[in-house]
C-alpha cells in the first residue's frame, strides 16, 4: 500500500478548523466555498451537485455575444440618428433656409431693376445702350414678380406674408410709373429730368419693406438653425449616455464573471494545498457552481476521498501488533 507523510494527519477537528480558520482569507469564508463542517454532515452533501449556474464557455460565449451585440445596437441608433438629423436639416433647408435665400435673391433683383432704370436715364440717348438697358430692365422687373409669388407662396409667417402683399401692390404701382415715366423719356427727346420727375422717391417705400421681409426670414432662419443645433447636441449627449451605460454593465458583468471564476479558484488553491500537506480532516469541499471550477473542485473531492482511505488504512496497520 502506498505510504502516507511521515507528519500524519490532524486527528483534532477542532484544533485543524481553528488553524485553517487563521489562514483562510475573510472574503473566501464569507463566499461560502470553503468550511468547516462535521463529518456527518460533509458526507451528506459529498456527492450533490449544483443544478444552477452556467459553464465557464457558455459565460464567455454570452458575454462576447452581449458586446456585439451592444456594438451593433449603438451603431443601429448612430445611423437612424444621422438619417433623423439629416432628415431635419433637408426640411430647414427646404423651409426656412430656401425662403431667406429666395428673399435675399429677390431683394436684389429689385435693387438691379432700379439701377437699370438709372441706366436707362444716363445713357439712354444712345439707341444701342437704350435697348441694352431697357432690356436688362423688364427681365430684373419679371423676376421680382415671380419670385415675389413664389415666395408668397411658401411663406408661414403672417407677418412676413403681410410684408410681401404690401410691397407686390407697391411695386406693381412702380412698375406702372415707370413706363409713364419711360414714354415722358423717350417722348420728349431723351429729357430724363422729366422723367425722374415722375418716379423720383418711389422705390423707397417697396424697398424698405422689402428689407423687413429679408431681415424677417434671415432672423428664423437663423433661430430654426440655432435650434436644430441644440436638438442634435442632445441626440448626441443622449447617445453618449446610453453607449456609456451599456458599457458600464457589460463591465460590471465581465468583472463579476471574473471575480466568480478566480474567487472559486482561490478556494481550490487553498484546498489543493492542504490536500498536498495531507492536511484533511475536518476539511469540507463545497465549491458552488455547476461550470469548470465546480468540476475541478469534486475531482478534489475524490482526491479527498482517497487521501482519508489511505490515512484510515494506515491507522488500521498501525493497530496490528507486530
Amino acid at each position: 500500500m502506498p505510504s502516507v507523510p511521515s507528519s500524519g494527519f490532524p486527528l483534532a477537528i477542532p484544533a485543524l478548523a481553528a488553524q485553517w480558520n487563521e489562514i483562510t482569507p475573510a472574503a473566501v469564508k464569507a463566499n461560502g466555498y470553503l468550511s468547516f463542517v462535521p463529518a456527518s454532515a460533509h458526507n451528506d452533501r459529498q456527492d450533490r451537485r449544483e443544478v444552477t449556474g452556467m459553464k465557464i464557455s457558455l459565460k464567455l460565449t454570452l458575454f462576447l455575444a452581449g458586446v456585439v451585440a451592444l456594438f451593433v445596437g449603438l451603431a443601429d441608433a448612430l445611423i437612424g440618428q444621422t438619417r433623423a438629423l439629416v432628415a431635419s436639416y433637408d426640411e430647414l433647408l427646404q423651409t426656412s433656409v430656401k425662403q431667406a435665400d429666395l428673399a435675399r435673391v429677390t431683394q436684389v433683383d429689385f435693387k438691379k431693376q432700379v439701377q437699370e432704370w438709372k441706366d436707362i436715364l444716363l445713357r439712354g440717348h444712345n439707341p444701342e445702350d437704350l435697348a441694352k438697358y431697357t432690356k436688362q430692365f423688364r427681365e430684373a422687373e419679371a423676376r421680382v414678380r415671380e419670385n415675389s409669388v413664389a415666395l408668397s407662396l411658401q411663406l408661414q409667417d403672417r407677418a412676413a406674408i403681410r410684408l410681401l402683399a404690401e410691397f407686390v401692390v407697391r411695386h406693381e404701382a412702380l412698375g406702372k410709373k415707370y413706363q409713364e415715366a419711360y414714354d415722358t423719356y423717350v417722348g420728349s427727346g431723351f429729357d430724363f429730368k422729366a422723367a425722374d420727375k415722375i418716379v423720383r422717391g418711389m422705390d423707397r417705400p417697396p424697398t424698405n419693406l422689402f428689407d423687413q421681409v429679408v431681415a424677417r426670414l434671415s432672423a428664423q432662419a437663423e433661430d430654426s438653425v440655432k435650434a436644430q443645433q441644440v436638438v442634435a447636441a442632445h441626440k448626441q449627449i443622449l447617445a453618449l449616455a446610453i453607449a456609456g451605460g451599456c458599457l458600464l454593465l457589460l463591465t460590471a458583468a465581465g468583472l463579476l464573471v471574473v471575480y466568480n471564476v478566480t474567487s472559486r479558484l482561490g478556494c481550490l488553491k487553498l484546498i489543493s494545498d492542504k490536500l498536498a500537506q495531507g492536511e484533511i480532516a475536518g476539511l469540507a469541499i463545497d465549491i458552488g457552481g455547476n461550470d469548470e471550477v465546480s468540476e475541478f473542485g469534486h475531482s478534489l473531492k475524490g482526491i479527498q476521498a482517497e487521501i482519508e482511505e489511505l490515512a484510515t488504512a494506515k491507522a488500521g496497520s498501525s493497530a496490528i501488533p507486530s
